[in-house]
C-alpha cells in the first residue's frame, strides 16, 4: 500500500524534531525490557507507550516446561531475571509449581519427554490430594496422571513492568507514556517516527535504532516499513475470583493447574492462586483461533465462563459457590515469534511475554551490540521457524 501522508502540522507549524539513539514503540514487558537493556548499554533509549496491553493483564505465571529445550532454556534464564528483580524491589515474586494433567496417551508422552530437561515429577491420580490440593475431587476420572514441574514462578505483572522501566530510566532512558505512534518510515539508515504526546503535541523522532514491540498493533506499523510479518491478534479471556483461603497442600496457594483437553471450543484451561490475595486467576485458550481473531475484547463469551467454571469446580468442588470478581480479555499475537534486530521486530510472543520476554530482550540487545547470542536466536528471525511450541502452548 502507498505510504499515507500523515498530516501533523497545525497552522503550518512543523512538528519538533528530536534525535535519539534508540526508539522503542510499545511498552509491554517486551518493550520495557528492551528499554532497560538498551539503557544499560548507554543507548539512552526513548520508550513510547500508549494504553495498557496484555502485559498488564496476564495471569502472572511462568514455567520452564516446554516441549522444545530451547524454549525451556529461555524460560529458565528469564526466571533468573525475575529472581534478580525481586532483590532490587518487591515484585511479589514467588517460586511455584505447575501441574499439567495428562488426559490421554499423547499428552502423557509429551509430558514424559519434557521431563528430560525440566525438574519434574509424574504423579498418579491417587496422589492428587496430597501433592496438588487437599480439596481435589477424588471422584474425577478424567486424567491418567499429572506432571508437577518445579522452578515455575508468579509475580505481579504491573510491578515487574514498572521496575524494569525504572531501571532503564535510572540508566538514562526516557519513557513517554500515553504517547501514540502515528507513522514510521525509513530514510537510508535513519528511522523517522511521528508521535503524538500526552499533551497532544506532535514530535518527529529521528533514530538509528527502531524497535517495533507493539503487540496487537505491530503488523500495521511493520507494513508501513514494507515488512510482511504474517502475525495476527487472537482474543484470550481471563478471570479472577474473590479472595479465598489457600487451597494448595500445607496451606500454600493452589499451584498453576492446567487441563489441555480440546473441549467445547477451548484447547486449555488453567489458573493459579495469587499469594498476595488468595484470589484464583486463570484463563482458557480458544481451540479454533481464527474465530477469535480480532474480536472485540469487551465481550466475554458465555462459553468461556461456563467452561472455566466447569473445569475448576470439577477439580475443586468447594469452588462451586465462588463467584468471579472480574473477567477480561487480552490479545495473544500469533502464529510465531519474530525477534529480529535487523528488521527492528520484537513481536509474536503468543501470550508468553511474561515467561520469555525479558531474556529475549536481553538477547536482542546483545545481538544489536555485537555480543554473542545462542545459535537458536537466529531461528527467531523473520522467515525463521520461530521455535514453535506445539504440545504445551
Amino acid at each position: 500500500s502507498a505510504h499515507e501522508k500523515i498530516i501533523t502540522s497545525i497552522n503550518g507549524k512543523k512538528p519538533k524534531v528530536v534525535k535519539v539513539k534508540a526508539l522503542i514503540a510499545g511498552g509491554g514487558i517486551g518493550g520495557s525490557a528492551l528499554f532497560r537493556y538498551l539503557a544499560e548499554e548507554g543507548q539512552k533509549p526513548v520508550l513510547i507507550n500508549y494504553g495498557r496491553g496484555a502485559s498488564w493483564r496476564n495471569i502472572a505465571g511462568g514455567r520452564p516446561n516446554f516441549s522444545l529445550p530451547e524454549l525451556s532454556d529461555i524460560a529458565n534464564q528469564n526466571l533468573e531475571i525475575f529472581k534478580e528483580l525481586q532483590k532490587v524491589k518487591n515484585i511479589d515474586y514467588r517460586s511455584i509449581n505447575y501441574v499439567t494433567f495428562a488426559h490421554d496417551n499423547t499428552m502423557y508422552k509429551a509430558l514424559e519427554e519434557s521431563m528430560k530437561w525440566s525438574d519434574a515429577e509424574m504423579i498418579k491420580p491417587v496422589d492428587f490430594r496430597n501433592k496438588i490440593s487437599p480439596y481435589f475431587n477424588m471422584k474425577l476420572d478424567t486424567y491418567q496422571a499429572a506432571l508437577i514441574t518445579k522452578n515455575c514462578w508468579q509475580a505481579t505483572p504491573g510491578r515487574v513492568v514498572d521496575l524494569i522501566r525504572q531501571i532503564g530510566i535510572n540508566k538514562g532512558g526516557v519513557v513517554q507514556e500515553d504517547c501514540k505512534l502515528l507513522d514510521i518510515k525509513k530514510e537510508g539508515n535513519k528511522y523517522i517516527a511521528i508521535v503524538q504526546k500526552h499533551n497532544k503535541e506532535f514530535i518527529e523522532y529521528h533514530s538509528e535504532i527502531f524497535i517495533n514491540a507493539l503487540g496487537s498493533k505491530a503488523d500495521e506499523f511493520a507494513q508501513k516499513l514494507g515488512i510482511e510479518t504474517g502475525i495476527y491478534p487472537v482474543k484470550h479471556q481471563a478471570f479472577i475470583t474473590r479472595r479465598l483461603p489457600m487451597l494448595g497442600i500445607k496451606g500454600i496457594p493452589l499451584p498453576m493447574v492446567i487441563d489441555r483437553r480440546k473441549y467445547k471450543g477451548f484447547s486449555a484451561v488453567y489458573g493459579q492462586q495469587l499469594v498476595e490475595t488468595g484470589q484464583i486467576i486463570g484463563c482458557a485458550s480458544p481451540a479454533i483461533e481464527p474465530l477469535e481473531t480480532g474480536k472485540n475484547q469487551k465481550i466475554n463469551s458465555k462459553d468461556f465462563l461456563e467452561i472455566v467454571s466447569e473445569v475448576f469446580v470439577n477439580w475443586l468442588p468447594e469452588l462451586s459457590s465462588v463467584g468471579f470478581q472480574a473477567v477480561w480479555a487480552g490479545y495473544y499475537i500469533e502464529p510465531k515469534m519474530i525477534i529480529d534486530p535487523e528488521q527492528g521486530l520484537f513481536v509474536g510472543l503468543r501470550g508468553q511475554g511474561f515467561m520469555l520476554g525479558q531474556y529475549l530482550a536481553k538477547l536482542y540487545v546483545n545481538k544489536l551490540m555485537g555480543k554473542p547470542v545462542p545459535d537458536y536466536f537466529n531461528r527467531l528471525r523473520l522467515g525463521g521457524d520461530g521455535l514453535l511450541e506445539k504440545a504445551f502452548k
